[in-house]
């Protein structure tokens, strides 16, 4: 059994969350910076798994900035350390894929708001268990950035396996002293090994002895930030060091192109593709027909010459679809959507609707849809709605809820279907939108005062905010007194209590056929 098997579903994807959000919060932080940073390996600013099979991946770094080129590989943690995953197989090092230019981003996530709901029973045969978990994420005090270069320079002062539900991997990790407080640097003295920092009201100093090996990166009369390491084995990057420059080297992308480094090719061929910049089809034809070449980049490339060289999508991703390995045509179904030119959605959407491939691969396609988010895209997923397979029907809606109100136009059509399944899914897709335009509510409210108004629009209108369709659903009680009773009977129950942990009974959702 993998080791990775062994971390539960739960604890995989709070880390998961974790790494995202903290990969989130570099970007904001470095776009006080002048940087503008997006994903370098796909996912690691989103939460989405696949269960059934794990994604390939080249150990890269988490985002890179299109402006200057830079990368960061941000570890998100939830609390103060200097530590990384390391393994001594030779991919999965601490640093492997990295170069000495790169960031590594040390942001600390919080979870400020947690609540829980659980229930379980047992009904004759049949037992239910039910799991719910809500947390409301903080990125927590300053963000400290280092060179890969810095941490290489420095061998690391311990080490620690991690638990069974952490995957059994190892740490490695470098000591530091963090700041616990904001505040100026009162005084800084080098024998005694002390330094003392106030707080920013001036009161209550507080003074922190620094271990030998450390060295100092504070001076008297700085001031620091929560969490802001003021002493460490490792050298951390200045602020004003880590500034964008706002131009690409010149030959930036020719030389990553070039590169023994597979994570500097794919860096390139990915920039490439974002920027639009056409002038590389050569190269990426070198390769995507390389067969040699790491599976990752050649998709990359195969993206690339989709979205910036007009080659058709079919010929190109068929071979990678059509793979024998199940992480080759997920990650073939991903680097389409990337590629997101009408053909790919075609495509797409043919893998949704074929009816013979495996569910992970139709996850995958109705993923990549709703990340186009295109008029064709969405109208695809809305299809999706007619499928025979719940999970499928759930991935669709998730990703339409996701794409927001660029979807709307998409399910108020999806509302006239004579499809009770895709009227049922667009109802509900709007209903989860945060908050759904003007004219959509409007659009609502004339077809809830037409002469036979659809039921699920008599839904979703009482789920609606109150502010917003008050006076048209006062005005019913004149007109239409039978629509007045049920919306007012669903926001009687809406407004209950027995509505927050609300579901079917459990045995109501049980397979009949196990």
């Amino acid at each position: 059994m993998p080791r990775l098997s062994l971390k539960p579903d739960s604890s995989f994807f709070r880390k998961i969350v974790v790494g995202a959000v903290g990969a989130r919060a570099v970007c904001d932080d470095m776009a006080l910076l002048g940087h503008e940073f997006v994903e370098l390996e796909r996912g690691s600013t989103d939460s989405k798994l696949w269960k059934d099979v794990k994604r390939k991946r080249v150990r890269i770094p988490d985002l890179v900035c299109l402006r200057c080129g830079q990368r960061i590989e941000c570890r998100a943690k939830t609390k103060n350390e200097l530590a990384m995953s390391h393994s001594e197989q030779a991919e999965r090092t601490w640093d492997y894929g990295m170069v000495p230019q790169d960031w590594i981003a040390f942001p600390v996530c919080k979870a400020i708001n947690e609540a829980e709901h659980t229930v379980g029973r047992l009904a004759d045969s049949i037992s239910y268990w039910h799991e719910r978990d809500w947390v409301q994420w903080q990125v927590s005090g300053y963000i400290n950035y280092f060179s890969v270069d810095g941490f290489r320079s420095c061998l690391h002062t311990r080490s620690r396996t991690k638990g069974v539900t952490e995957g059994s991997e190892n740490f490695v990790s470098w000591d530091a002293t963090f700041s616990s407080r904001c505040g100026p640097v009162l005084s800084v003295d080098e024998a005694s090994r002390k330094v003392k920092i106030g707080l920013e009201d001036g009161s209550r100093p507080h003074t922190w002895s620094i271990p030998k090996h450390c060295k100092l990166f504070v001076l008297e009369g700085d001031t620091v930030k929560e969490r802001q390491i003021i002493a460490a084995s490792v050298p951390p990057l200045h602020r004003d060091d880590l500034a964008c420059p706002n131009v690409l080297p010149d030959k930036h992308i020719d030389a990553l192109l070039s590169s023994r480094e597979r994570t500097q090719r794919f860096t390139g061929i990915k920039l490439a593709r974002i920027l639009k910049l056409t002038d590389h089809e050569s190269a990426a034809q070198e390769l995507a027909n390389d067969a040699e070449e790491d599976v990752y980049v050649r998709l990359e490339a195969a993206s690339y010459l989709v979205s910036c060289c007009a080659t058709p999508a079919e010929p190109t991703f068929r071979p990678y679809i059509d793979s024998g390995d199940p992480q080759t045509q997920l990650e073939a179904v991903i680097a389409l959507g990337d590629a997101g030119t009408p053909d790919s959605v075609a495509l797409l959407s043919n893998i949704i609707s074929s009816g013979e491939n495996p569910y992970f691969l139709m996850s995958a396609a109705a993923w990549s849809l709703g990340h186009i988010g295109s008029t064709k895209a969405n109208d695809e997923l809305v299809h999706a709605f007619a499928s025979v397979d719940d999970s499928l029907r759930y991935e669709a809606l998730e990703n339409l809820v996701g794409v927001g109100c660029s979807s709307c136009d998409n399910l108020m059509r999806g509302l006239n279907s004579q499809d009770k399944d895709i009227v049922a899914g667009c109802a509900e897709a709007l209903r989860q939108q945060e908050r759904l335009p003007r004219p959509i509510i409007d659009g609502l409210l004339n077809r809830l005062k037409a002469d036979e108004p659809n039921g699920w629009v008599v839904w979703l209108v009482s789920h609606l905010p109150r502010e917003q369709v008050n006076t048209a659903i006062a005005e019913l009680q004149r007109h239409s007194p039978e629509l007045h009773y049920a919306v007012t009977l669903i926001w009687s129950f809406l407004d209950s209590w027995i509505a927050k942990h609300w579901e079917l009974r459990p045995s109501a959702r049980f397979p009949c056929d196990m």
